[in-house]
């Protein structure tokens, strides 16, 4: 009767370690799963909200590109590549100077900023970024954003940075590969920034 309490009890023991063995790995696997490089990409549109820029330009339209790595379940590093298109008002007649011009011109932005983002329950998401923004008229390639008073001169090159906060989507068969954020960015340069609040709707290829 003992022997066999006592094989009952090995028994028991070793399906325990099985059971906790089998939870281990599933946990080493899924931290495996979590080293993948992730891609998503996507739409932006935006408003400029700084006065200056708001008197001179409307919307913008772009798309964006991120590769990322979760680091832990919570926690994303990635890379983010923004371009944006922003339209310009109607031209007045009494234009000389091609700084003027150029203020009532298109214009494009190309940035690229290092990302972190943190992931919170019920599918939703905040981020932040910083990096470099590359500014081009489409009145001429040299002035960049330097209509801007503030900036005084050619402004081609500042750093550009951002804030956003959104969601995790599930439409059809596909599980929260879709995303909605709203986001805050800017163009900094001699310590002025033009600031523009947008929305990006994205998705992730992995």
């Amino acid at each position: 009767m003992k022997t066999t309490s006592t094989i009952s009890l090995i028994v028991m023991l070793l399906v325990f370690q099985l059971s906790f063995a089998q939870q281990s790995f599933n946990k080493d696997n899924s931290f495996e799963k979590n080293k993948s490089i992730f891609i998503e990409a996507g739409v932006n549109v935006s408003l400029p909200v700084h006065i200056q820029m708001f008197r001179t330009h409307r919307y913008a339209i772009g798309v964006n590109f991120r590769a990322f790595k979760k680091i832990t379940p919570k926690t994303e590093i990635g890379l983010k590549l923004d371009y944006d298109y922003r339209f310009a008002r109607n031209i007045p007649d009494t234009i000389d100077t091609v700084k003027e011009r150029a203020s009532h011109r298109n214009f494009s932005l190309i940035a690229l900023k290092p990302n972190v983002q943190f992931n919170f329950n019920c599918n939703w998401f905040f981020g932040a970024e910083t990096g470099v923004g590359y500014a081009l008229s489409d009145e001429n390639g040299a002035i960049g954003l330097g209509f801007v008073s503030e900036y005084g001169g050619n402004t081609k090159f500042g750093s550009c940075s951002g804030l956003y906060i959104g969601k995790y989507l599930s439409i059809g068969h596909n599980n929260n590969n879709f995303q909605a954020s709203m986001n805050l960015t800017n163009f900094l340069h001699k310590g002025h920034a033009e600031n523009s609040l947008g929305l990006r709707f994205n998705y992730c290829f992995n």
